[in-house]
């Protein structure tokens, strides 16, 4: 059985490091990048099923890389693995296609997590984010798809 094929994007090099050590015996790495164009760039060659990606990228931020890749690579799996725990991201990544929306100091099996995306469930962990204290609620978001 082949391995699935996975585009990473994240503005840390140990970050991606860290990712590639974690999933090369899971899936294969067929590009790991720094910034939003060059994600684009490989995701567009490379075709992935599966796309890891943070909102901080240089070039193009990771949520004007989404929206791009849910045009371009509909059928791949976009999940961001990201340090911001505000539903206001959760809910903008959602909206422009994501399948998952995982926080990294909240994410112990990324593994897991990754799986489960893979196999068609939409995952947001944690379910229950924090609102900020302004916003009212502090309600578990759903992803709306």
């Amino acid at each position: 059985m082949a391995r699935l094929r996975v585009v990473i994007g994240d503005a840390s090099r140990p970050m991606l490091v860290f990712m590639e050590l974690l999933l090369q015996p899971h899936f294969e790495i067929v590009a790991s990048v720094t910034d939003g164009e060059a994600l684009l760039l490989a995701a567009q060659s490379m075709r992935p099923e599966l796309i890891i990606l943070d909102f901080s990228l240089s070039f193009l931020d990771g949520l004007a890389v989404a929206k791009r890749l849910r045009i371009e690579l509909p059928r791949a799996k976009v999940v961001f693995f990201t340090t911001h725990e505000d539903p206001v991201y959760a809910e903008a990544a959602f909206a422009v296609g994501a399948s998952g929306y995982l926080v990294k100091q909240r994410t112990d099996d990324l593994l897991h997590f990754l799986i489960r995306i893979v196999n068609g469930e939409l995952i947001q962990h944690p379910e229950r984010m924090k609102r900020p204290e302004s916003a009212p609620g502090n309600e578990c978001l759903s992803p709306s798809r």
